[in-house]
């Protein structure tokens, strides 16, 4: 851009002035950089805040919208943040109960976790193929703190066993256990007694089998070389088979040497009786939804239900009572039928009184080798389930869906950021330049003006001073008169 004959501020009349200014523009500069660089430098001292932090990432989808492996609502960051994981945590510490009460609220306040989430997805579908999602848990410098813990590196241990116990906790939360024990033929009880109570238990097992295949149905033990989902078709196809062998067995050869006989005829009665009252819940629950639908349903038999529209939130915990009334009531139909069954097996069958006592003992002897056969198999299962459990519990569970991914590290958190010392430094350097040039400029007018301050003095001058001398030629003034001579004429 050309200078304009006004006078006015160009590119060019700048570019002269940043040329002029060179020398003072670099040294203002460097000396500006330093100064504001060591001021930074202090005011990070004084306002930056040390930070001690951990990392937790969890491996499957829905950690980052606060589910559990499971299904359901897990909130991470109130579990980490929780009295009772800080309290336990410092427990763990060994601090005194004087020292945890003060610290358990200032820990809590001065604590923060944060989530980030990194997930894999099919290009072409957008399907999910993987995903991480971590949390830092950070627990900032507290003066409060520092007064009461021993040092620095306390921070370090109070955030590690903050992460540790949460993970302990969802390992507790989300890990199997059961308490199932081995069994023994009770030598007091009737058969029909060891029955019962073996029955009860492999009902048990069963559920809690079914559970675990549902949860998690691709695990396989390595120990056992066996999946859930296989465990329960142990105990369904196998365990439960010998339990009923042995029971028809009983039933079929009449055998009643500790009144078996009269334990079936009162199971038989408390089971009709279990059915009567199981058939009245489901009645009920028939009427108290047809009065909130106001429709027709139909029998308890067929299960068909008609209804008008309805609240949703309420017509479904009425169809959710029904439906847990009708299988409470089917299990109490299929227990009667046992019983029953048992009972039609004792009336065709020998009578136990008039056989010989060779045959009673024979009898008793295949029962018991039969029982015995029933809880060995039982208790072998219950053994490989436990390790199953271990298994789970120790490597698939926790190693594969959360870890500690960062020890205890400390960090420095102030708000003079890279980026915020860059930007002042460069206001810095710009005003410093500015600076350069204006100072150059002015002391260029100044220079200017005190040449011609001296160069008007010097006119002074010259103006002041007096002519010296001959008078030169055409000169006027006074002239002494001067006598006629012969120029021949020669002074003597």
């Amino acid at each position: 851009m050309e200078e304009n004959i006004n006078g006015e501020l160009t590119f060019r009349k700048i570019w002269q002035q940043i040329k002029k200014s060179g020398v003072r523009i670099i040294v203002y500069a460097i000396v500006a950089l330093i100064v504001c660089g060591g001021i930074l430098g202090i005011c990070d001292i004084f306002v930056s805040q040390s930070q001690y932090e951990t990392s937790i990432t969890y491996y499957y989808s829905g950690a980052e919208l606060g589910e559990g492996p499971w299904g359901g609502q897990f909130d991470v960051v109130a579990d980490i943040t929780s009295v009772s994981n800080v309290s336990t945590a410092l427990d763990k510490l060994e601090y005194s109960d004087e020292e945890k009460d003060a610290l358990v609220k200032l820990v809590i306040k001065n604590l923060s976790v944060v989530s980030a989430v990194d997930e894999k997805v099919e290009e072409t579908t957008g399907a999910l193929l993987s995903g991480t999602y971590s949390y830092k848990i950070v627990l900032a410098q507290d003066s409060d703190i520092d007064k009461i813990i021993k040092s620095r590196n306390s921070y370090n241990n109070i955030v590690s066993a903050i992460t540790s116990n949460h993970i302990e906790n969802f390992k507790n939360k989300y890990s199997f256990s059961t308490t199932l024990g081995k069994l023994a033929v009770m030598g007091n009880y009737n058969a029909f007694q060891n029955y019962s109570i073996i029955k009860g238990n492999i009902n048990v097992f069963l559920e809690e089998s079914k559970m675990c295949d549902e949860i998690a149905s691709s695990f396989v033990s390595t120990s056992q070389k066996m999946s859930f989902s296989m465990l329960k078709n142990r105990i369904e196809n196998v365990l439960l088979p010998k339990l009923e062998v042995y029971s028809d067995f009983v039933a079929s050869n009449g055998i009643d040497a500790k009144n078996e006989k009269d334990y079936v005829n009162k199971m038989l009665a408390d089971a009709t009786s279990e059915v009567t009252r199981r058939e009245k819940d489901v009645e009920e629950c028939l009427e108290a939804l047809s009065a909130l639908t106001n429709g027709t349903v139909g029998s308890p038999n067929t299960g068909t239900i008609i209804v008008n529209p309805a609240d949703p939130e309420t017509l479904n915990k009425a169809i959710e009572d029904l439906n847990l009334a009708k299988a409470k009531r089917d299990l109490a139909e299929a227990e009667k039928n046992f019983w029953a069954r048992c009972q039609k097996d004792y009336e065709s069958a020998q009578s136990f009184a008039d056989r010989s006592e060779a045959e009673k003992t024979t009898l008793i002897n295949s029962a018991n080798a039969l029982v015995n056969e029933v809880v060995s198999e039982y208790n072998s299962l219950v053994d490989s389930y436990k390790l199953m459990i271990e298994d789970y519990n120790n490597g698939y569970n926790v190693t594969s869906l959360v870890r500690m991914t960062s020890v205890p590290t400390q960090a420095t958190n102030s708000p003079i950021t890279l980026k915020v010392g860059v930007i002042i430094e460069l206001m810095v350097l710009i005003v410093s330049v500015i600076v350069a040039m204006l100072v150059t400029s002015k002391k260029g007018a100044m220079k200017i003006q005190r040449k011609m301050e001296e160069e008007q003095d010097q006119d002074v001058v010259y103006e002041n001073v007096e002519p010296q001398g001959l008078p030169s030629q055409g000169l006027s003034g006074p002239v002494d008169e001067v006598e006629d001579t012969d120029p021949n004429q020669t002074d003597l």
